[in-house]
């Protein structure tokens, strides 16, 4: 097996772990769920129902930490999508929870529709180095508090690949799984084929409000896969230091995976840090490569408790789909990706999250594709040290013409369609565009040329009776 970066050592783990322990056993985590307070009590964590704190026994966040798998699948609506998460396989997603768009005629910021989530979503399953689709955009046209579930809605219905979702509330997220479960024919199949998996952000520093903690309840009683997302802001909501916001973020993962192995033992959890940067100059959030840096030391801590691993990686403060945008995704994105996370999250946006694009999500499929070559490393057998090849081509030969060149030239080398790699002259002849131009031109062919598997007639006419009763619900109350 090749080696890994590693950006931690082996005792520097050792000492996150110990240094987590102490803290959830010591200190402890809030929790607003009086219901996960109870089941915690019951395991025997120490529970201060007034201030809703819980300590937690390292006895039982080790017994936990045995439960999960290693490995499983993440369903796709079409089997052909379906992901095998397991050691030593790299996907990627889109980032999630953006509410504006750049809009692709007029290069303006403003506010995303449900139109821009249809068509984000439907290039997201056109796009071969982008394997799962993620609430990529909210649809701001929607009223507020049902603005999640239309989302979702949206998004099922433009993909047949496996969709991450998140709720606002517990209520949207059991309304959520009705239209999952409408797709695959009732609750119980949902059970077997999770074509949905369910994000759990906990608020940073280590408080798990009572809508997260019942919604990581409600996730593991249906067996979804469950990723862990916390979100530190170092100096704000975290220690300014990497190594003190890479302990808090543990502590914050492990007390939910506690909840979840309790309600349902071997529920499958993905670790999912979002560890990012203040900027103390303006108090913004930003993309530094010390963003990074955390993001491949969280694959490690994944490694290190046998969990599959979902950081950031294509993150950006860029405004505009400018040179700062394709160095700082460059970076981010590659520590983590040659560090073996099995998911790298950020396609599609600019801004640190805040912002979708079309061209960017575009471009972002590209990067993906030479990220993925370079985690693939370089094969070394027989064939590729090419010793006969070198042999029979000396003295003064070449190797264009010759069998192996044709053999292996597309095996060895990845060559992204929208890089322009033309003489200046040919790229002149051809409009002299640069590679947001070729992306917005891409984006549209996809979008005329590709065709997203519908759903069936009775799977939408229940889609419209479940939606139509979520609103008549949530938007009287």
């Amino acid at each position: 097996m090749k080696s890994k970066l590693s950006v931690l050592s082996k005792e520097e783990i050792d000492e996150i772990h110990r240094n987590s322990l102490n803290i959830l056993e010591n200190v402890g985590v809030l929790v607003g769920s009086p219901r996960a307070r109870k089941l915690l009590s019951d395991a025997g964590g120490i529970t201060d129902s007034e201030r809703q704190i819980v300590k937690l026994p390292s006895s039982l966040v080790e017994e936990c930490l045995r439960k999960h798998p290693s490995s499983f699948t993440l369903d796709g609506r079409n089997p052909e999508n379906d992901l095998s998460i397991e050691p030593g396989k790299t996907y990627a997603h889109p980032c999630g929870g953006c509410f504006n768009i750049l809009d692709s005629d007029s290069g303006e910021l403003r506010i995303a529709t449900t139109k821009d989530v249809e068509v984000l979503t439907q290039l997201i399953d056109a796009s071969d180095n982008i394997n799962q689709s993620d609430m990529l955009d909210y649809a701001g046209d929607v009223p507020q508090h049902v603005r999640d579930i239309h989302t979702i809605a949206t998004m099922l219905r433009n993909t047949s690949k496996h969709c991450g979702v998140m709720a606002y509330t517990n209520r949207n997220l059991v309304i959520v799984l009705k239209l999952a479960a409408a797709i695959v024919g009732g609750e119980e199949e949902l059970r077997k084929k999770c074509i949905v998996s369910f994000g759990a952000s906990p608020t940073s520093p280590l408080e798990l409000s009572e809508d997260v903690a019942e919604q990581i309840i409600t996730a593991a009683n249906y067996a979804l896969p469950i990723s862990i997302l916390p979100c530190p802001l170092t100096g704000g909501t975290s220690p300014v230091t990497l190594a003190g916001t890479l302990v808090q973020e543990n502590i914050e993962i492990l007390a939910c995976h506690v909840i979840a192995q309790l309600v349902n033992p071997g529920n499958p959890t993905i670790y999912s840090p979002r560890p990012m940067c203040m900027d103390m100059r303006t108090g913004m959030a930003a993309g530094e490569v010390e963003y990074g840096l955390m993001s491949a030391a969280g694959v490690q801590l994944a490694d290190y408790y046998k969990m599959p691993s979902d950081v950031y990686g294509l993150a950006s403060d860029s405004k505009t789909l400018d040179e700062q945008a394709a160095s700082e995704k460059a970076m981010i994105g590659l520590l983590p990706a040659l560090a073996g996370a099995n998911f790298l999250s950020g396609a599609g946006n600019t801004e640190m999250g805040v912002t979708a694009s079309l061209e960017q999500l575009i471009i972002d499929n590209e990067m993906l594709g030479m990220i993925h070559r370079a985690v693939r490393g370089i094969n070394v057998n027989n064939e590729t040290l090419a010793a006969e090849v070198i042999q029979r081509t000396f003295p003064g030969g070449h190797y264009l013409s010759d069998e192996h060149t044709r053999t292996y030239y597309s095996r060895e080398h990845y060559i992204p369609p929208l890089y322009d790699r033309n003489a200046r002259a040919d790229w002149k002849r051809l409009g002299s565009k640069d590679i947001v131009q070729r992306a917005h031109e891409k984006a549209k062919k996809l979008l005329r040329d590709h065709s997203v598997q519908p759903l069936d007639n009775d799977v939408e006419k229940k889609f419209q009776n479940i939606l139509s009763e979520a609103d008549r619900d949530l938007l009287n109350r």
